[in-house]
């Protein structure tokens, strides 16, 4: 069983490595983020401390005029306390971040509607959702998307943008920007 959880860890990390997935969030986070000021965002899945840093939480890379909204589904964690799949927010946000937080969710597609009714009128759902990836967070990691299930599942956003991270028939994770 160590041996098992070991060896997952050392393929995590060649894969993050290979696939430069971190690169990938930073990079596509930074460009989205660099010209936002002003606006009300909501981070779902911001994640625990480690080392005094929310390893997960993307907020840096956001200017101080925003409104940054921190959240998480556990209590523990230190932010506001949001069940993504019960949230219950109207044309409140301009910016939803849902980084790494949708394959953790039972029901995705209400989540994904629950994102669209939190966002305001041409407000942006930004989602990084992995495709061959280790396995993580178990027994929470329950799904991987397809860039045609995503598309059918954004269906509702008036406009849709994705890459991708890794080959193009190998993918290992999506970024995805959707606008109402």
């Amino acid at each position: 069983m160590v041996l098992q959880m070991v060896g997952k860890d050392i393929l995590r990390k060649i894969a993050h490595i290979v696939f430069r997935v971190d690169k990938l969030k930073k990079s596509n986070i930074k460009e989205f983020a660099k010209n936002l000021r002003g606006k009300k965002i909501l981070e779902l899945g911001s994640g625990k401390k480690e080392k005094g840093h929310y390893r997960y939480s993307v907020k840096k890379f956001f200017d101080s005029s925003n409104l940054f909204l921190q959240s998480d589904i556990n209590p523990n964690f230190g932010h506001k306390v949001i069940d993504a799949e019960k949230m219950n927010y109207k044309n409140e946000f301009d910016v939803i971040l849902c980084l790494n937080v949708l394959e953790h969710t039972l029901n995705y597609e209400k989540v994904i509607n629950n994102i669209y009714m939190a966002l305001k009128p041409k407000g942006a759902a930004v989602f990084i959702v992995p495709v061959f990836y280790p396995l993580h967070d178990e027994p929470a990691d329950y799904w991987r998307f397809t860039e045609h299930s995503l598309r059918k599942l954004l269906s509702n956003f008036k406009k849709i943008s994705l890459n991708y991270s890794g080959l193009r028939q190998y993918p290992f994770a999506y970024f995805i920007k959707a606008i109402k």
